[in-house]
């Protein structure tokens, strides 16, 4: 009795927790201003941040010290791409990765941080669900 008790609670508990499923953020990027929307976020490790030029003079590069760097625009350096700053339709992805666990990635236009083009992403790591048995 007891191992068919515990062996229907495992099974419950890892139905329950599912797989984890990384999410795909959305910062929209000038358009209406000289404006990141939004211009803050939280994060998981894993989770994916798409930058979307809706119109200007734009590009989207990390912070100094952040623990994630980036610079995007036409994509990003080092990944394919082109960070410099453009007027084109573009967007770009990044990862968020464990060494930016727990931290902040501050973020900037280039062209426009003087005139607070700026915003941050908070990030948090997901939680590992653990197994475990019942005797």
């Amino acid at each position: 009795m007891r191992t068919a008790f515990s062996s229907l609670v495992l099974a419950v508990l890892a139905t329950a927790a599912g797989p984890a499923c990384a999410m795909d953020h959305t910062i929209h990027v000038g358009g209406a201003g000289l404006v990141f929307t939004p211009s803050n976020i939280e994060a998981l490790v894993g989770d994916t941040v798409t930058f979307v030029n809706d119109g200007g003079f734009h590009n989207v590069a990390s912070d100094a010290g952040s623990p994630l760097s980036f610079r995007c625009a036409n994509g990003c350096d080092g990944s394919g791409g082109n960070g410099n700053v453009s007027n084109a339709s573009w967007n770009a992805t990044i990862t968020i990765t464990a060494a930016a666990a727990h931290g902040s990635i501050g973020f900037h236009c280039e062209a426009h941080e003087a005139s607070g083009m700026v915003g941050s992403i908070s990030v948090t790591n997901p939680v590992d669900l653990q197994s475990f048995s019942i005797d």
